[in-house]
């Protein structure tokens, strides 16, 4: 199960109301917030510890129920297109087929994407399709995981888990 840590715009608009929930596995804890590009709704998650992210762009009012669907679906076709082990992804996305909402609980995390949104604003990232989109987000040099890029370092994590747990 994935814990989305939403914005309160977010939470608002999803009309979800957030649980408590302190303590997670990290692997599993994203955090997500809403965004206009082109007066269009975007939402962007980032995992807490790679800095991955996730944006569903142009998200309309009835794609909120399925929004779970739609961010796993995303989070598959990224890890496919960057050569994640196939069991690897079934097993990960498996687990985010439910999903528990909270509210944020990172400035650190909060201020990275922050940053994402920023350079998608800044860019003007409309045109292209989304997996190409994603791709070139998480082609970004953070100083958090140590000025790698985040889809590396949530490869080796979810590489070092999945072995760990097979053994």
């Amino acid at each position: 199960m994935f814990v989305i840590r939403g914005t309160q715009k977010l939470l608002k608009e999803w009309e979800t109301e957030p649980l408590q929930v302190d303590i997670y596995p990290p692997l599993n804890s994203w955090h997500a917030s809403l965004f206009l590009l082109n007066r269009r709704k975007n939402i962007v998650f980032m995992h807490d510890i790679s800095r991955l992210s996730i944006t569903l762009f142009g998200i309309k009012k009835s794609q909120y129920n399925n929004l779970p669907v739609l961010f796993v679906q995303a989070l598959k076709e990224l890890m496919i297109s960057e050569g994640f082990d196939e069991q690897i992804v079934k097993a990960y996305t498996q687990e985010g087929e439910q999903m528990l909402a909270t509210t944020t609980n990172s400035h650190s995390v909060m201020g990275t994407l922050d940053e994402i949104i920023f350079i998608m604003k800044e860019l003007d990232m409309e045109h292209g399709c989304e997996l190409e989109k994603n791709q070139w987000n998480n082609r970004i040099v953070f100083k958090t995981v140590e000025y790698k890029y985040p889809v590396d370092v949530f490869k080796e994590m979810l590489e070092k888990h999945y072995k760990l747990e097979s053994i």
